[in-house]
């Protein structure tokens, strides 16, 4: 009788534990608390075999049936088509649902070409960054002379967590009237995350990583990647110069001389805050790429998706070919990547603008241009060897 009392109330517990609250009626206590409270991944991403078949490397295409969705897809098509590289794109709506998720498990790498702006679509992006583990967004943010930049040779590289803190969406009502919103974070992750931003900042040849952060109004939260980073240098990486900087401060350097910065880490708070400053300053969110990466997959999307900026009616062909260029960069076709940015950047100093930059000519014609230039040196080459 005893044991059967026992069991019964264990499977009461589990059933209430099972149960996820809202409202006035969030009760939720345990040790598992904040697993259902939120949406923290819990189990490690479950990897398949790379999607390589024949020699050709399968990628996610996700668009939609806006004028944005449309352009997108036929700009990412053309330029992989005519950098003459073995990759193909596998096309998913975004009405497709959790094929999307399926289709990024399979392939491994994606590209994002929609602005989704609705609290449906945000969901979905912060769940696919949950679920694969996407724990890094990156962005590399400079100046191109005659598009809006007031400042010359600004080079900024942004690391940011991606999926910690506030990601894990754990707010919830206890009682009525009362709301709770919870910011966990864990060293391991931390570390984690710090070390690829070295890792990638030594990599690239740079030397000074500025760390922003509020520790002065959140010294627990914002303290603790601060005493990491710190930790890390001493430890592992001597080579790397670090500086402190608090939010405030950092967002006025930034505007008064970018050129003090090289590359810029900070929490999941301030990521995509930081990359709509910096963007902004280096001439708009339209000429710049996003990448959101983990161990094993990535997402690749123009930083004019990332941060949903829906007042352009069209999709920046700049923002387009710098994500494929990132692309190929993370699928090891280096030189096709670099010739694809080199066209791209001919197209700029030859005077080729879009209208967002007192330009005359419309994104097809600036992708056209660097189509059919990259055809011209492939045709070149074969003439060459004969």
């Amino acid at each position: 009788m005893q044991r059967l009392r026992g069991r019964t109330q264990h499977q009461l517990a589990l059933s209430l534990l099972g149960r996820r609250f809202y409202g006035d009626d969030a009760y939720v206590l345990g040790a598992t608390a904040a697993i259902i409270k939120g949406e923290l991944r819990t189990q490690d991403v479950y990897v398949l075999p790379r999607s390589k078949y024949g020699g050709i490397t399968h990628v996610t295409l996700l668009c939609g049936e806006t004028i944005i969705g449309k352009q997108g897809a036929k700009y990412v098509r053309s330029l992989l088509s005519s950098a003459r590289v073995p990759v193909d794109v596998q096309r998913i709506f975004v009405n497709q649902g959790q094929e999307y998720y399926n289709s990024v498990l399979r392939n491994r790498a994606a590209i994002h070409v929609d602005i989704q702006h609705d609290s449906q679509a945000k969901m979905k992006s912060l769940k696919m960054c949950n679920d694969l583990d996407l724990n890094i967004f990156m962005t590399n943010l400079r100046s191109f002379p005659g598009f809006n930049c007031r400042f010359p040779n600004v080079d900024i590289l942004l690391i940011a967590q991606n999926n910690m803190g506030n990601y894990a969406e754990l707010e919830y009502s206890p009682v009525e009237g009362v709301i709770e919103g919870l910011r966990v974070i864990n060293s391991h992750d931390i570390k984690r995350f710090l070390r690829y931003a070295f890792k990638v900042a030594i990599a690239k040849k740079r030397r000074k990583v500025t760390l922003v952060h509020k520790s002065s109004e959140w010294p627990k939260t914002e303290g603790v990647l601060l005493d990491i980073a710190a930790e890390l240098v001493q430890k592992e990486f001597p080579d790397i110069e670090t500086e402190p900087m608090e939010l405030d401060r950092c967002v006025g350097r930034l505007i008064l001389n970018p050129l003090n910065f090289d590359v810029v880490v900070t929490s999941d708070l301030y990521g995509t805050f930081m990359a709509t400053i910096c963007s902004a300053i280096c001439g708009g969110a339209n000429l710049f790429s996003s990448i959101e990466i983990g161990k094993h997959h990535a997402v690749f999307k123009p930083l004019q998706t990332k941060l949903s900026l829906t007042n352009y009616k069209m999709l920046s062909p700049y923002g387009i070919v710098s994500t494929c260029v990132d692309l190929l960069h993370h699928l090891g076709h280096h030189q096709c990547a670099k010739s694809l940015w080199t066209e791209m950047r001919r197209t700029m100093e030859e005077g080729i603008k879009t209208g967002d930059f007192q330009g005359s000519d419309r994104g097809e014609y600036v992708i056209c241009n660097i189509m059919n230039k990259l055809r011209c040196n492939m045709f070149s080459k074969i003439s060459d060897t004969k």
